[in-house]
């Protein structure tokens, strides 16, 4: 049975105090957040770059099993279109080296544009730059991505699919990697991540992410619905229906 760790996109937004956060916020927002979830995306890593002492406070502040995820900068992705992409790739890894080097990180998702299609060649030349040794998940965000080629790709580099709910892709559980990651989106209007899952959207997903670690893979899941305070009820409640382990603080969620 593979382990199963969800947690949130992000955990720094205002109108999770009170909900998330206590009625007058948390003096650390990260170390509360540590006590009601394992793991965290990382996603202010994808609009500007900390610099590495930040990332290692994120390590000072969180529990020795507490892991990390960061989406790899806008730049790469979205800017330069996964070509020439050598220095900003660098200064990512400088960024989130203190989390690697503490045991505490588990991915870098790349996650591409809508605009961009499937180009074979620049993408074999993109997943051949990165360290073999650097654990990543790749979302595609339109549509020439889903087809045979793309995935054997994947599975050449060894780099995991994001499995992904949203409103633009079908979902497609595909495992080309050695864990599976999975990212729940929403399927709000204009703006998919503002929505709320209901309990049946919630319980639809529990064989799903069951049957992947029955597998023996390894599950690491986040929601991205972060209006509200939605992203962290509906983890909790998703944590909840798989029997996971109950978190060490509760909070409003209850």
């Amino acid at each position: 049975m593979g382990e199963i760790l969800l947690g949130t996109s992000g955990w720094d937004y205002p109108e999770w105090v009170g909900k998330v956060y206590p009625p007058r916020g948390a003096a650390d927002k990260l170390r509360y957040y540590a006590g009601l979830f394992p793991i965290v995306e990382v996603n202010s890593t994808f609009y500007r770059l900390p610099p590495p002492s930040v990332a290692l406070s994120w390590v000072r502040r969180t529990p020795a099993r507490f892991r990390f995820a960061a989406k790899f900068p806008q730049t790469i992705t979205h800017d330069l279109r996964l070509v020439g992409t050598e220095e900003e790739v660098r200064r990512f890894l400088a960024v989130v080296k203190p989390i690697r080097d503490a045991g505490k990180f588990v991915a870098a998702l790349l996650q591409l544009p809508p605009s961009l299609p499937f180009e074979p060649e620049t993408v074999r030349r993109f997943y051949a730059s990165l360290p073999r040794d650097l654990p990543v998940a790749v979302e595609f965000r339109e549509r020439s991505w889903l087809v045979p080629d793309s995935y054997a790709l994947l599975r050449e580099f060894g780099l995991a699919h994001a499995i992904v709910d949203g409103p633009h892709l079908p979902v497609a559980p595909e495992v080309t990697g050695p864990f599976a990651y999975l990212r729940w989106h929403g399927h709000g209007s204009p703006l998919w991540y503002d929505y709320t899952y209901s309990a049946e959207e919630i319980a639809a997903w529990v064989p799903r992410v069951r049957a992947l670690a029955e597998e023996g893979t390894t599950v690491y899941g986040f929601f991205n619905n972060h209006f509200r305070g939605d992203a962290a009820a509906n983890c909790r409640t998703l944590a909840e229906e798989l029997g996971l382990p109950s978190p060490s603080r509760r909070s409003k969620l209850d």
